[in-house]
């Protein structure tokens, strides 16, 4: 019987970090170039179930116990693009990542909603100054500038060129580790990426889907519910059993 205690609020506290996950991805849907995580459920361990008859005992199968959080993993579908005006808006099609240099080192994003800074350089707001192929924060003198498919950044006039954006991309995707919103840390070197095209005044969509994480929110709270509902009856039982009382 004290079994279940275990089994319900293990599943309980699965249930509320993914209810978290989910949170973070509505509360992103509007984030360019955000891409959808999910928390995948695992168990604690199997146990062997056995029946004993004359003939002595017969497997007949397994039993989980305790549903846990194995992993969170992310969804690296592209999303659609979106029209801004922008000048400074650009979005990639094709696999890659834009390199931001940060306090802490360089971060990836697909995230182009881009802008200046007071010092006149490239920037990402609330994150860090956009990297040329160079290795180097892109400075401009203008925002009245032109991107082409291959990220070269340049007056209207094509008369100055201030650089060209580095686009990376990644053997392994499970080398990256979201830090904040569509932001990505790494722990492999990147490379230059290959196939990708540049659109200025454009910034991808998120590739949420908003029907479906509102379904698995539903579905999230019920399962809570039930499972608050079944762990009080279980503590009333024990309660009855032990003669201590409900704790609830």
């Amino acid at each position: 019987m004290f079994q279940g205690y275990y089994d319900l609020a293990s599943n309980m506290i699965t249930q509320n970090r993914s209810m978290n996950v989910i949170s973070n991805n509505i509360a992103n849907v509007s984030t360019p170039g955000y891409k959808t995580d999910r928390l995948m459920e695992s168990t604690f361990r199997e146990e062997m179930i056995y029946r004993y008859d004359k003939e002595g005992k017969t497997a007949v199968g397994t039993v989980s116990r305790m549903n846990i959080a194995d992993e969170r993993v992310t969804d690296y579908t592209e999303g659609g693009l979106r029209e801004t005006g922008s000048t400074l808006d650009v979005a990639l099609s094709g696999n890659g990542f834009f390199a931001i240099q940060t306090n802490n080192g360089v971060v990836y994003t697909r995230d182009g909603a881009f802008n200046l800074d007071n010092e006149g350089y490239l920037t990402l707001p609330g994150i860090g100054r956009v990297l040329g192929v160079d290795n180097a924060p892109i400075q401009l003198t203008t925002d009245d500038v032109s991107i082409n498919t291959q990220g070269v950044v340049a007056t209207e006039d094509g008369y100055q060129t201030f650089g060209q954006l580095q686009i990376v991309d990644f053997a392994d995707y499970s080398q990256l580790t979201k830090i904040t919103g569509g932001v990505f840390q790494a722990a492999a070197q990147p490379q230059a990426a290959q196939n990708v095209k540049v659109s200025q005044r454009y910034t991808e969509y998120s590739n949420v889907n908003m029907a479906e994480q509102m379904t698995m929110m539903m579905s999230g709270q019920r399962v809570l519910q039930s499972s608050a509902q079944i762990f009080r009856m279980y503590d009333q039982l024990i309660g009855k059993i032990t003669g201590i009382g409900s704790l609830a």
